[in-house]
């Protein structure tokens, strides 16, 4: 059943919550203490892009204003200038005939910016070979900066906040708190501490369970928008198309779709369901013939990549990311949307060198100047 598969693809995107950027992809985001920062994108690449001349733009994003730079995966960390060479990849290839290069180019493209909403404003997404233009997510970032004399903070954050058309009919409130699904997609807030080890299990398999629910619910409703939209290819259906309309708001929250079994056989149980509740098949024979798809779902999940950061100074506020003694890492991807906005933020402290010095020279001048009166005073009454 080509719906099926199609609705399969679309929902359990989501249901695994797994991101379908590519693992070896990321984001680096660099904060300067004068505000200005820039943003490096790297991803996979093959030789005929590498060994485009920097002299010349690469498409309608990267061009000659990046800086651009490539590297071989897993072999060192070493980067060189573009363009590659042919005589290059045939040296390091020589060094190991067990690896195909050609699968193992990254690309480095950076880009420098006056200030952290320039930066936010062109967001892009790493695609095998260039930058793509993330459609229906919008990025905004603040920089706030606080003097402390000794030291200065530098807290940023960056909003990731899906701006498209609403995906699911469907709510997610209807199942989870709002606390708890942003605990589900985002990991806070860590609903889990201090809980043992089998109360966490049995914490979360029931937000399985409703999450689960939530899916089925949304799943079964987009196949009988499926049904309403090309009823009139249905033959012998059993109720009119404003009946069935009616009837489909209640049908999604039905016990036997929201518990139905998961599985490779859960579209045709749910399309079963529906032959069933009208006691036809008209339905599921329209269903086995029907090759549309459901790409709205793909603006917002196929988004994602590694997300790192590094600020100014010594790191003191990693947020919800891992700090590494140099850079935070985060993930990002279009799931952690689902039930909201979702903020990446960290905060780091740079020490004022000179306000130390300063503070010391006046330390020591109203010392010396103490030691100078008194002395001065002594001299006067001799």
């Amino acid at each position: 059943m080509k719906a099926n598969i199609n609705i399969i693809a679309a929902m359990m995107l989501f249901v695994i919550l797994a991101s379908c950027s590519n693992k070896d992809d990321r984001m680096l985001t660099v904060i300067h203490e004068d505000g200005t920062c820039s943003r490096e994108y790297t991803f996979h690449s093959t030789q005929q892009w590498l060994g485009i001349q920097p002299e010349e733009d690469y498409d309608s994003i990267v061009d000659k204003t990046w800086e651009r730079s490539w590297s071989v995966l897993g072999a060192d960390s070493v980067r060189y200038p573009v363009p590659l060479k042919e005589s290059q990849l045939d040296s390091m290839q020589a060094q190991d005939l067990s690896k195909p290069l050609g699968n193992m180019l990254m690309a480095h493209v950076k880009k420098e910016y006056q200030s952290v909403e320039e930066m936010s404003a062109q967001l892009y997404r790493p695609e095998r070979s260039h930058l793509q233009e993330v459609e229906n997510v919008k990025a905004s970032s603040m920089l706030e900066k606080h003097f402390k004399w000794f030291y200065t903070d530098y807290t940023f954050s960056e909003t990731f906040v899906y701006d498209g058309p609403a995906l699911f009919p469907i709510p997610l409130d209807r199942f989870l708190s709002a606390d708890t699904a942003s605990f589900w997609f985002t990991g806070q807030p860590d609903l889990t501490y201090n809980c043992s080890g089998a109360e966490q299990k049995e914490m979360l398999d029931e937000i399985e369970k409703k999450v689960g629910q939530w899916t089925n619910a949304n799943w079964f409703y987009e196949i009988c928008n499926v049904i309403i939209s090309n009823y009139d290819k249905i033959q012998n259906p059993p109720v009119s198309k404003e009946r069935f309309s009616i009837v489909r708001d209640s049908l999604v929250m039905l016990p036997c779709v929201l518990n139905a079994n998961e599985g490779e056989g859960l579209g045709d149980n749910l399309t079963s369901l529906i032959g069933n509740v009208f006691q036809s098949d008209a339905y599921q024979q329209f269903l086995q013939t029907y090759e549309g798809g459901f790409k709205q779902y793909e603006q917002l999940l196929s988004f994602g990549t590694n997300y790192d950061l590094q600020m100014p100074g010594t790191v003191i506020d990693a947020g919800m990311g891992q700090y590494d003694g140099d850079v935070i890492h985060y993930r990002l991807g279009g799931e952690r949307m689902i039930p909201g906005d979702y903020t990446i933020t960290a905060t780091s402290r740079v020490t004022n060198v000179w306000a130390f010095v300063v503070t010391i020279l006046v330390v020591l001048l109203a010392v010396g100047s103490l030691f100078y009166r008194r002395a001065m005073r002594c001299l006067g009454n001799k």
